[in-house]
């Protein structure tokens, strides 16, 4: 819910007081929080863990997650693009805002927005059908590298699956059939309907499968996980790459200064609860809080590696 106060009571209610800043004057007493992804993926479930981190620490403005799901995300980028730069509306996101505009799929990039705070590296595994037989990743490349576009594998299109896939087949030299389904949550149902063979998939999303229905066949980071202890990392399977998913918060591009940090606070402070630490320590992810200045600095290094390797790749078509 979006709400607008004209009163100078109503907006004294919807201040964002924080330690260490002076209070900033808002005109909602609600603030969207839009999550590109249907509920139940790694975003949707994420978002609220820390959305309801900041609900606890601000006397202020109540934050709120609205699903707004569609074309990996882009949906729900376009309503924040074109709000307000007011405060009342934030995005929850991760870097396919680099994978849709390098791969052509929108005229805008990461650039578009104001980057808040970056909270998180959610390390990715990759995973079998167990109907399929493949017991590790060298199985399943030899098997690749046997028979070219056997293997469906489950993407979400223009997202940074979709972009992790292509840079997989480039690094293991095979080629694999990409399918496209609207987030993580689909692509494990994908899979668990033996409709799909191969995925990148994380603990969040796929912990109860994963040793049963799905065989994890590597762990996409620099050591092993802990509630994963026997899946090798990648570089242990003769591999070296390391794949994630990092998440954060940015909000419409002429957003004021002050708007931004006072949130950037908040957030800083609510990556500290007990409550945020465990539950992302449930799902395999890694608290990485960045203020606003190093957030940016992370988009503009990975924009220029990922534009590198999209023009290698032969996939860099900018429409902007």
């Amino acid at each position: 819910m979006h709400l607008f106060k004209s009163s100078a009571l109503a907006l004294a209610c919807c201040t964002l007081p924080v330690a260490g800043f002076a209070a900033v004057d808002l005109e909602c007493s609600t603030a969207r929080v839009l999550v590109g992804f249907p509920p139940g993926g790694g975003t949707d479930f994420q978002a609220r863990v820390v959305v309801d981190a900041i609900n606890e620490v601000s006397d202020g403005v109540h934050l709120q997650v609205v699903n707004l799901s569609g074309q990996s995300g882009n949906r729900a980028a376009r309503e924040v693009i074109d709000a307000a730069p007011d405060g009342c509306t934030l995005f929850f996101h991760h870097a396919a805002l680099l994978s849709s505009y390098l791969t052509g799929r929108t005229e805008t990039s990461w650039d578009a927005f104001a980057p808040v705070a970056m909270v998180s590296f959610e390390p990715a595994i990759y995973a079998a059908s167990r109907n399929d037989n493949f017991n590790s990743l060298s199985e399943l490349v030899d098997y690749a590298s046997a028979h070219p576009g056997e293997i469906t594998a489950a993407v979400s299109v223009g997202s940074d699956s979709h972009f992790f896939a292509l840079q997989l087949q480039d690094l293991l030299d095979v080629e694999l059939n990409l399918v496209g389904y609207n987030g993580e949550a689909e692509r494990v149902t994908a899979m668990l309907s033996n409709v799909i063979q191969f995925a990148q998939v994380t603990e969040q999303t796929a912990s109860q499968y994963l040793g049963n229905e799905l065989v994890p066949l590597t762990y996409a980071y620099t050591e092993r996980s802990d509630s994963l202890p026997d899946v090798p990392t990648a570089r242990e399977a003769g591999y070296d790459f390391v794949v994630g998913t990092t998440r954060g918060l940015l909000m419409p591009k002429d957003t004021p200064a002050e708007i931004v940090d006072h949130y950037a606070q908040l957030i800083e402070q609510a990556m500290q609860s007990e409550e945020v630490q465990a539950a992302f320590e449930r799902t395999g992810t890694i608290v990485d809080y960045r203020a606003p200045a190093e957030y940016t600095a992370w988009w503009q290094e990975t924009a220029a590696a990922w534009e590198e390797l999209a023009i290698k790749l032969g996939i860099f078509q900018p429409r902007g």
